[in-house]
């Protein structure tokens, strides 16, 4: 429903959001740290590191609520 508010479902979604994007920074922070650059760093802070403290926040937000 278009503005009703918090529901579980959103809830949730922001949830699994930010899992996802978790997982996926700890695997390019890992291969990174392993010496296997798969990204320049300035494109891999925008694209995968900044929307995953983006979506923690968020989720944090939304979960506190």
């Amino acid at each position: 429903m278009v503005g009703s508010g918090n529901t579980s479902d959103e809830k949730n979604s922001w949830i699994y959001a930010f899992a996802i994007l978790l997982l996926v920074s700890v695997v390019m922070l890992a291969l990174r740290l392993a010496g296997k650059q798969f990204l320049v760093v300035e494109f891999e802070i925008a694209l995968v590191y900044f929307p995953t403290i983006l979506s923690g926040i968020i989720a944090a937000y939304v979960k506190s609520k």
